[in-house]
């Protein structure tokens, strides 16, 4: 049995920690701020294939007594000689080549303010783990073969080994990028909550660089999408190729969508916000006006889940608000609506 645990979006540990327990010999032992532990039983290699979750880490130990004066940082590299390191470098390479002397890289960040650097904390633990280790240590993530994650929480460190070679939240069918697009991970997020069953319909009024659109079509959904700027149809049709599925997206109003009353199974989107993405209308206008197109294109007892920095926008007849959830996200609160056709 092997302690892992898997960081994610603050306000989606239960979505993520429900995608976990699905998983065959995954135990989940916790759910806290932007994480879940877990135990796994069998083998690891399932756990690559989170959607939801920013990465999943081998559990190599917790750290106490971290406060925020410079003096932790010996401690940090004391507590870090001690690690036993061996166990998680077998365990990642049973799943990918990890050469017997590893370049590794440390990543570190914490809650509340501290008298101490992130990078100081990395220098600490680089420190310590050459000390008995003697493996290469490297500022560049992108040359490592390990990483190793540090996670302060108060007073609270909780320490890993990356599973992968990449973090999972870093996709490789990601080349187009526009304002405000979406971590992949929160896309997967909002199509879970949509609770679309392989083969129904999904549809993306805003679809931007097609990220949610990817990730519907990635869990079986019959995605499509579009988008009233001509440059984010581009965007998404280039994610959509690189990621290897086939989804129609096509250059349309959100408020006159060119779909036929009740032919969509669940409508999925990241609404304008007003402050990640400019728009042309009136905010509240065009919230009303693409609502009430959503309600019309969706099938009775079908499901909206929007991401919105104005939830207080989302308010129309004949939709049932069933949940609520404030994330972080662009170092924002935006709130996820989930929304039912009664």
């Amino acid at each position: 049995m092997r302690r892992i645990f898997a960081l994610t979006t603050r306000g989606l540990e239960g979505i993520s920690a429900d995608e976990m327990a699905a998983m065959p010999d995954i135990t989940i032992t916790q759910t806290a701020y932007r994480r879940v532990m877990a135990t796994c039983e069998g083998s690891l290699a399932a756990l690559l294939g989170l959607r939801t979750v920013d990465d999943v880490f081998i559990d190599v130990g917790t750290w106490s007594d971290i406060g925020h004066t410079r003096d932790v940082l010996k401690k940090i590299t004391r507590y870090s000689s001690d690690i036993d390191l061996q166990s998680a470098y077998e365990a990642c390479a049973e799943l990918r080549p990890v050469p017997e002397r590893p370049t590794f890289s440390v990543t570190a960040n914490f809650v509340g303010k501290r008298n101490y650097s992130a990078d100081e904390i990395k220098l600490a633990v680089a420190d310590g783990v050459y000390n008995t280790y003697d493996w290469i240590y490297s500022a560049d993530d992108s040359i490592a073969e390990l990483n190793l994650r540090v996670f302060i929480d108060h007073e609270t460190a909780l320490v890993g080994v990356r599973l992968g070679q990449e973090a999972l939240n870093k996709r490789p069918y990601k080349l187009a990028h526009l304002p405000g697009s979406l971590k992949p991970p929160v896309a997967a997020a909002l199509v879970k909550l949509a609770k679309t069953a392989p083969g129904q319909s999904l549809l993306d009024p805003f679809c931007g660089s097609g990220t949610i659109l990817v990730e519907a079509a990635l869990m079986g959904a019959a995605a499509q999408g579009g988008d009233a700027d001509a440059a984010a149809v581009e965007h998404a049709r280039t994610n959509l190729q690189q990621a290897g599925v086939t989804v129609p997206v096509q250059q349309c109003d959100a408020r006159t969508l060119p779909l036929a009353d009740a032919s969509m199974d669940c409508i999925v989107s990241n609404l304008p916000w007003g402050r990640q993405v400019q728009v042309d209308s009136e905010l509240a206008s065009l919230y009303r006006d693409a609502l009430a197109e959503m309600r019309r294109v969706l099938v009775p007892g079908g499901r909206i889940v929007i991401l919105t920095g104005t939830p207080e926008l989302v308010v129309l007849p004949r939709l049932e608000c069933t949940q609520e959830i404030e994330i972080s996200l662009f170092g924002q609160n935006p709130t996820i609506v989930v929304l039912d056709k009664q």
